[in-house]
């Protein structure tokens, strides 16, 4: 997500189509003001204190607010050229809300997208693992694979 905000701002060619899954894009951790309950559903059970941590890092003394690593702090009109998104998250894992935000943002830019939000599943669940059920990774498998058709010529 946040590659392609940056080749908006260069001016460059967008990719057709991007497909997210689970995206954490919400350096700001408005999500984890007093505690994300979702970390309860997760694996990344210590997702309250690791994600802080891990974004501090990341940020490097760098405002999580700013639009430069924080796509969600961009005004609609700044993305509004960015390439369809298929969003991907679990519905009980810890990057739902940023999901959620992201899909409005989108909305918001008129910019295409689809946001699953697939009921009971954990982080990353759409990479597929031996213990998501297989009607669910068949039924991921082909959304992925129809959006990215729809697109790719």
């Amino acid at each position: 997500m946040l590659s392609g905000v940056e080749l908006l701002r260069r001016g460059l060619p967008q990719p057709a189509a991007s497909v997210l899954i689970s995206p954490w894009i919400d350096m700001s951790l408005r999500s984890y003001e007093g505690g994300n309950p979702l970390v309860e559903s997760d694996f990344l059970v210590t997702a309250n204190s690791l994600v802080p941590l891990l974004t501090s890092m990341w940020l490097r003394g760098r405002s999580g607010n700013s639009p430069e690593v924080n796509p969600l702090f961009c005004r609609p009109e700044d993305i509004k050229d960015l390439n369809p998104l298929l969003i991907l998250v679990g519905a009980a894992e810890f990057a739902l809300q940023d999901s959620r935000d992201l899909a409005t943002l989108c909305q918001k830019a008129n910019v295409r997208h689809e946001l699953v939000a697939e009921w009971g599943q954990l982080h990353i669940y759409a990479m597929g693992s031996q213990w998501i059920d297989p009607a669910v990774r068949e039924k991921t498998d082909a959304k992925i694979i129809g959006w990215m058709k729809q697109f790719v010529n």
